[in-house]
C-alpha cells in the first residue's frame, strides 16, 4: 500500500471519488523532490471538509499531523563536515501546520484573522544530539544535555587511577564526575530559535534587527541574501575569542504578509562543530502553505505552484 493510501486509510470517511482525486495529483508534470507535497496537501484538505466535528479525537488529530509531517518529509541522511571529518547524520522532520489547518483540525467553525496569517513551517533536526522545545509561540532546537557518568570517568582516567586505593580511587572519581559534569552545564550548547512575525516583510524584519544587533555585537555584517533557505541573512558577533557569542539570523519570507525569523546562537570555539550542525538543519527549512486552494510555498527548487496542482 503506498504511503498516501495508509496516510488516507487512517483519515478515515472521505468518499472514494476523493481518495482517486487526491492520489491522481500525483500525476502533474514535474518530477521533482517535493513531488509528495501536493498529494498530502490535497489529503489535508479532504480531511478537513469531510471528517465530521467532533469524530476524531484531538490526541488522534496531533498524530495525523505528525504522520502527515513524516509523510512529506521521510527522515534523511544529512553529509555534515565537522572540524575537517565528514560525517552522515540522520536527521527527522519537525514543525507545524499553518493555522487554518489546526484550528479546523480543533473544530473551529471560523478562522481568526491573526491565525489565518500564520503560515506552517518544517525542518530535518538531528534528533539524537538536539532536542525540541516551544515557548511562547517560539520552536527552539538546542543540544541535548550531556550526562557525565562514572563509565566515562572510569574510562578517561584510567592511567590515573591505576594503583590508587579503592577508597581513594572512588573518591576521586565522584571529584572528577563533579567537576566534568560542572563543564558541561556551564558550556553554551547554544540554540536554533523560530518565530513567526505578523504583518511585517522580511526586508524591514531584517533592517530592524540589525540596528538592535549593532548596539550589542562589535561585528555586524550588511544584511544579504540568502539562498538555503531563500530569504535574507545577517551575522553578528562579539569578537574573535572562543568564548565570544555569534548570532546569526535568517529572515523567510512566509507568503502572508509576515516573516519566519530562524535565529541560530553559539559561541566561536563552536563554529565548526555546533555551528556546522546547525547550518545543516537551517538549509532544510521550508515554509508549508496548505489553504482550501491547496496552495503550497517551497523553494524554487521544487518549482511547484498552485497552478500546478489545479
Amino acid at each position: 500500500m503506498k504511503s498516501e493510501e495508509r496516510l488516507l486509510e487512517l483519515i478515515g470517511n472521505i468518499p472514494e471519488e476523493m481518495l482517486e482525486e487526491a492520489l491522481n495529483v500525483k500525476k502533474i508534470r514535474k518530477k521533482r523532490v517535493f513531488y509528495g507535497i501536493a498529494a498530502a496537501a490535497c489529503m489535508v484538505v479532504l480531511f478537513l471538509r469531510f471528517v465530521p466535528a467532533g469524530q476524531v479525537l484531538a490526541a488522534q488529530i496531533k498524530e495525523y499531523a505528525e504522520r502527515l509531517l513524516e509523510e512529506l518529509f521521510p527522515p534523511k541522511d544529512i553529509t555534515l563536515s565537522l572540524e575537517g571529518t565528514e560525517e552522515n547524520v540522520v536527521h527527522e522532520v519537525y514543525g507545524e501546520l499553518p493555522k487554518e489547518a489546526e484550528d479546523l483540525l480543533r473544530e473551529t467553525e471560523e478562522v481568526s484573522g491573526g491565525n489565518a496569517d500564520k503560515a506552517g513551517f518544517a525542518i530535518y533536526v538531528d534528533t539524537s544530539s538536539f532536542e525540541l522545545t516551544e515557548k511562547e509561540e517560539c520552536h527552539i532546537i538546542r543540544g541535548k544535555r550531556t550526562i557525565y557518568t562514572r563509565e566515562d570517568a572510569v574510562r578517561d582516567n584510567a592511567a590515573m587511577l591505576e594503583g590508587l586505593p579503592e577508597e581513594e580511587a572512588e573518591q576521586k572519581i565522584l571529584e572528577i564526575m563533579e567537576h566534568t559534569q560542572e563543564f558541561y552545564d556551564n558550556f553554551s550548547a547554544g540554540e536554533i530559535r523560530i518565530m513567526q512575525k505578523q504583518e511585517v516583510s522580511a526586508e524591514d524584519a531584517a533592517r530592524k534587527m540589525r540596528e538592535e544587533m549593532s548596539g550589542h555585537y562589535a561585528n555586524v555584517s550588511d544584511i544579504i541574501v540568502s539562498e538555503l533557505p531563500k530569504g535574507l541573512y545577517l551575522r553578528g558577533d562579539e569578537g574573535l575569542s572562543g568564548d565570544c557569542e555569534v548570532k546569526e539570523v535568517y529572515f523567510v519570507d512566509n507568503g502572508r504578509g509576515g516573516v519566519f525569523v530562524i535565529t541560530a546562537s553559539y559561541i566561536v570555539e563552536a563554529t565548526e562543530g555546533t555551528g556546522a550542525r546547525f547550518h545543516s538543519m537551517i538549509e532544510t527549512f521550508r515554509v508549508l502553505e496548505l489553504s482550501d486552494y491547496t496552495q503550497i510555498l517551497t523553494s524554487d527548487e521544487a518549482e511547484l505552484t498552485t497552478e500546478d496542482v489545479k
